[in-house]
C-alpha cells in the first residue's frame, strides 16, 4: 500500500513523469531531495524528534506516526528504540523505503548470491 505523500516543493525537488504502468495508477512520481544540506538538516531534526524528516517533507500523517511510535518505543526499549524509530523515519524520507525494506533487500540479495555460488560450485548432474 502506497503512502499518500504530500511533498513540499523545494528547489531540489523534481517531478518526474513516466509512462503509466500496470503497477502504478499515478503517472507522476516524486523524486525526493538528495541535497546534502537538506539531508543534513533532516538528520539533525531526527536527533531531536523521530519523524522530523518526514514532517519536513510534508508527510504529516507518517511523520506524526513516527513521533508517536518513537515516544512509545523509547518508553519500552530506551534510547535504542528511539534511534531505530529515527533511522526508519530518515530512511523513508531520503530513500522512500522503510528501514525494514532495506534490511529485507540485503537478506534477499545475500540469499540469491549464496544460491548462485552453490549452483556454480556443485558438479553437474549426470
Amino acid at each position: 500500500m502506497k503512502d499518500n505523500t504530500a511533498v513540499t516543493e523545494t528547489p531540489h525537488t523534481e517531478r518526474v513523469t513516466s509512462e503509466p504502468s500496470a503497477v502504478s495508477s499515478d503517472a507522476t512520481s516524486v523524486r525526493r531531495s538528495t541535497s546534502p544540506a537538506t539531508n543534513g538538516v533532516k538528520l539533525v531534526g531526527e536527533a531531536f524528534v523521530p519523524g522530523a524528516s518526514l514532517l519536513m517533507d510534508g508527510n504529516v500523517v507518517n511523520g506524526a506516526a513516527h513521533v508517536a511510535a518513537g515516544i512509545g518505543i523509547k518508553m519500552l526499549f530506551g534510547p535504542v528504540g528511539l534511534l531505530l524509530a529515527a533511522a526508519d523515519s530518515y530512511s523513508k524520507s531520503v530513500t522512500d523505503k522503510y528501514l525494514w525494506n532495506h534490511v529485507n533487500d540485503l537478506v534477499t540479495k545475500a540469499k540469491e548470491t549464496r544460491k548462485a555460488k552453490a549452483e556454480t560450485a556443485s558438479p553437474p548432474a549426470e
